[in-house]
């Protein structure tokens, strides 16, 4: 993996930027737009970031040599004090009851339905590339979205890859997966405690998911009969509570 060493006016630090790391299922990182690499990054404090700006990531503890923690999704920068929250964000919630002195901090980014205001100390270093410079390349949302990852049974079964959800999702509400997916997710029901209840049966390319009316608790809900949309996808939801999956799950140390 290449490297680039960068230094920061008025720091004795050197920062280790890396190249981006590869999506995976463990490694969730959103690929930069075409051509976008390492070359094209500075370092800056965070009270320092412009509109913009492509923030890309922080970097680990000094003093010393400190290397990239790359975000698993860079954003354009739209910095602002902190207050008066769009959304009403949990992590503004959370550093308004911390009682910090707002100077001291900078949102670079406010919430909206997909994820929390992005909080740091304004002395922060960040890995950004310029907003001049990222102008000259397409726009971050015109790579692909990662897909979120669910399970269920507290991780026992999956992770499932849909498309990303927003962040006031329940998790009773659907999520939208391939027919493949699908496929899994109706063959692990079977042997999972969230699907004891249920079966599973594919009628051409409708999937019925029918639940034993002994147990039933909402009567006149026997089940789903779930239908293809018009990209092929399934909406999959509403019987048994999803759970976000994460790397970690998997990790025994953890």
């Amino acid at each position: 993996m290449r490297e680039r060493t960068l230094s920061l006016p008025g720091s004795t630090d050197q920062f280790i930027l890396t190249d981006r790391p590869a999506p995976t299922l463990t490694d969730r990182y959103r690929p930069l737009p075409d051509g976008m690499t390492l070359h094209h990054a500075a370092v800056v404090r965070a009270h320092q970031v412009r509109t913009g700006d492509v923030v890309t990531a922080f970097f680990t503890d000094g003093p010393g040599t400190r290397r990239a923690e790359h975000l698993s999704e860079a954003f354009t920068a739209h910095p602002r004090p902190l207050g008066n929250c769009p959304e009403e964000c949990e992590e503004c919630e959370d550093t308004s009851a911390r009682g910090v002195a707002a100077d001291r901090y900078v949102c670079l980014d406010p919430a909206d339905e997909k994820a929390d205001c992005v909080i740091v100390f304004r002395n922060t270093p960040v890995a950004i590339v310029p907003a001049d410079t990222a102008a000259r390349f397409p726009a971050l949302d015109s790579t692909p979205p990662l897909p979120d990852l669910f399970t269920l049974d507290d991780g026992e079964h999956g992770p499932y890859e849909a498309l990303p959800v927003p962040r006031a999702w329940s998790p009773f509400a659907t999520i939208s997966v391939t027919r493949a997916t699908a496929e899994q997710i109706a063959a692990d029901l079977a042997t999972s405690h969230a699907g004891r209840h249920l079966t599973c049966e594919w009628l051409h390319d409708a999937l019925l998911i029918s639940s034993d009316p002994r147990p039933r608790t909402e009567p006149g809900r026997p089940g789903r009969l779930i239908r293809p949309d018009a990209d092929g996808r399934y909406r999959i939801g509403g019987l048994w509570p999803w759970q976000h999956w994460s790397p970690e799950e998997d990790d025994p140390t953890h």
